[in-house]
């Protein structure tokens, strides 16, 4: 099998592909970290409507609960 043939860039050319590939890092990681905030959101709302459920069950009123959880 051949191998490519490696292309031989100008310093300036160089320079200007690590700018591009830096920008693209830049964009990749924002959407990361939306993705990560909208995930942790998610998350925290999901173990909130799982305590709800649990205080629901238990016949507790929230203000009980939140004393219990006080002490």
């Amino acid at each position: 099998m051949a191998r490519k043939k490696k292309v031989i860039l100008t310093p300036e050319e160089e320079l200007n592909q690590i700018i591009a590939d830096i920008e693209q890092t830049k964009e990749t990681l924002k959407s990361l970290e939306k993705s990560k905030k909208a995930l942790e959101e998610k998350i925290k709302m999901d173990r909130l409507a799982t305590l709800d459920d649990i205080i629901q069950k238990s016949g507790k009123s929230y203000d009980e609960v939140m004393a219990l959880l006080s002490k």
